[in-house]
């Protein structure tokens, strides 16, 4: 057919035809730029929803981890009777407890017979090499109820100690400051029995869960350890209040 046109007719016919293709382009180019947004809009929106959801799920409460009640095998300090117990497990060289030392010295005096503190070993055997024989001479001087005396020796002197290869003489000094009988000091701190008792207490943290030390502990129910000496005191004093 094309052949019977003029040529200013088939020039306009190509033309026509050029234009209708161009026509057809540029819709198509608008249909996928308009599929393009709507996609990106879609996931936009998805993901709006999702930071939503997120923020206003409900959240899951944290585990309150409760301690057993004190034992006669326990170290202990102060009314038996009192309302509050204090429960810690640490490790004699780890530092946050012995940060936290001086700060239990001054809840222990102020508060007198209205406390009763438990204290347990849990000694952190894997990040600090002599935590487990720090534990032991603890408890050796335990036998001859000197613990509260070599507690606080080895946390005042833990500096002196904690990276040493070998302590033992400094832990023989210190019983001897404690006035503890060193001959029999030495026999109990590498007896058997001390070990298990150590390791027992250990483990009766681990199966608790507890993550580490110092853990704090009131009247049972695990806190989050209070930064400051004051912050203690007003648990202490809710504790005391509530127990009435």
């Amino acid at each position: 057919m094309e052949q019977h046109l003029t040529k200013d007719e088939r020039k306009k016919l190509r033309q026509e035809e050029w234009q209708k293709k161009q026509a057809e382009e540029a819709k198509r180019k608008r249909v996928s730029k308009i599929t393009w947004w709507v996609g990106g809009l879609v996931v936009l929106g998805l993901l709006v929803w999702f930071v939503y959801a997120l923020v206003n799920s409900p959240s899951t409460p944290a585990t309150v981890l409760s301690a057993p009640g004190p034992k006669s095998t326990d170290m202990t300090y102060g009314n038996p009777k009192a309302k509050v117990v204090l429960t810690e497990y640490a490790d004699f060289q780890c530092p946050g407890c012995g940060a936290y030392y001086p700060i239990l010295k001054q809840l222990t005096t102020q508060y007198k017979d209205k406390l009763f503190f438990v204290y347990r070993f849990f000694p952190l055997e894997q990040i600090h090499k002599n935590a487990l024989v720090a534990s032991e001479a603890g408890y050796a001087a335990s036998l001859q109820g000197k613990f509260w005396e070599m507690h606080d020796l080895l946390f005042a002197h833990q500096n002196d100690w904690a990276e040493l290869n070998d302590p033992s003489s400094n832990f023989l000094s210190y019983a001897k400051v404690a006035g503890l009988d060193v001959a029999q000091f030495k026999k109990d701190w590498t007896a058997g029995s001390t070990q298990n008792y150590i390791k027992s207490q250990e483990q009766a943290a681990l199966d608790l869960g507890l993550p580490g030390t110092p853990s704090f502990f009131l009247n049972g129910k695990q806190i989050q350890n209070p930064p400051t000496l004051q912050d203690f005191q007003k648990l202490i004093d809710q504790a005391l209040a509530n127990a009435k």
